[in-house]
């Protein structure tokens, strides 16, 4: 739920701002489940592990299982086996249906963004609504006033540069975009070597930009590295690889870009593993402190797996960060699983 209803107000935001019907909505939210999934799975294994195993502890009945001869192996035998089981079910679910989910929804975003540009006209940042570029150095939300804008169009004989420091941004019936400028300058370059010049100062100018309100749904065959499987990813660094050993070694920069590339795939490689395998790590470490804590209500499970999680979320996210600057290797990823089962396993063997 909480990794939810984040998305949800961004969702709302997006049926507001962009007029996006509610079928659209709703599919914008099924491709972002993939990646919630793969992140919830992980953590709802170490809640269940710290209810169950809190609880058994509670009730004095880890205590009488280990008085009847039971090892803790054999206590967390079946906990294991659960864990390694949604290991094995999320690994295929991180190499098939999660890339496919971030390459639809890549997509879908884009063509969002491409139904009405107005509604994404940031400050400080050049906007592009072919055949405009439109920087506005300040903008009010509210009664769309403008400060400082800059307005280039490009056409088929030259360039219009449209400068003005004061203005106001509205659409018409919710379609076409008009900024009304005041106290600015029209700068014209024409001719095939741009050898014509022209300037016109202006107190008030008009421009409407047309814009596409309807939603194209276009398919894009390129894929980042989130949207592959790991079967395409080692062809991806194969490829880069072959690219890096012809690379004349006096091309340094080229070489520097390469191994970079080729790190943020293995990164990604190794995400498709590391991320499923937390699941045994979290039981591994979940067993011994649930034994510990001996509480069993779900207050203290989410507690501790909050702050168990979020331990392990930094070091993946670091990991993910500093191996696709190639700063660390990229099965550095797997680190935040190596301290907490190893932690587990040392935390274990003191109970025996």
């Amino acid at each position: 739920m909480i990794l939810i209803m984040d998305r949800i107000f961004d969702l709302m935001e997006m049926i507001f701002r962009k007029g996006l019907s509610v079928f659209t909505v709703i599919e914008l939210f099924g491709y972002s489940l993939p990646f919630m999934i793969a992140l919830a799975v992980p953590m709802a294994v170490l809640v269940g592990t710290l209810v169950a195993y809190g609880r058994l502890s509670q009730d004095f009945e880890i205590f009488a299982m280990k008085a009847s001869g039971f090892s803790i192996w054999q206590i967390i035998q079946s906990s294991l086996a659960f864990a390694l089981f949604w290991f094995v079910v999320m690994v295929v679910f991180n190499n098939t249906v999660l890339p496919e989910a971030n390459h639809r929804l890549k997509n879908l975003m884009i063509d969002i963004s491409m139904k009405r540009p107005s509604q994404i006209i940031e400050e400080r940042v050049f906007n592009k609504i072919d055949p405009f570029l439109i920087y506005v150095e300040q903008k009010n939300e509210k009664t769309g006033e403008l400060k400082n804008i800059m307005i280039q169009e490009r056409m088929k004989d030259g360039v219009k540069t449209i400068l003005a420091r004061n203005g106001k941004m509205y659409s018409i019936n919710g379609e076409d975009l008009v900024f009304e400028l005041q106290d600015g300058e029209i700068h014209e370059a024409i001719g095939p070597t741009r050898e014509t010049y022209r300037r016109i100062k202006f107190k008030h100018h008009r421009l409407v930009v047309k814009m596409n309100t309807k939603l194209v749904r276009r398919n894009r065959a390129y894929r980042s590295d989130r949207e592959m499987s790991a079967k395409m990813l080692i062809k991806k660094v194969n490829e880069l690889n072959r690219d890096l050993k012809k690379t004349p070694s006096d091309q340094k920069l080229r070489i520097e870009i390469l191994k970079r590339r080729i790190n943020q795939y293995l990164v990604e490689f190794h995400k498709k593993f590391s991320i499923p395998f937390a699941s045994i790590a979290f039981v591994l470490l979940g067993v011994p402190l649930a034994i510990r804590s001996r509480r069993g209500g779900y207050g203290t499970a989410f507690g501790l797996a909050f702050i168990i999680f979020m331990f392990y979320y930094i070091l993946l996210i670091g990991g993910e960060e500093l191996g696709d600057r190639t700063i660390v290797p990229a099965w550095s990823v797997w680190v935040p699983n190596i301290l907490i089962g190893g932690l587990g396993l040392i935390l274990i063997l003191r109970d025996k």
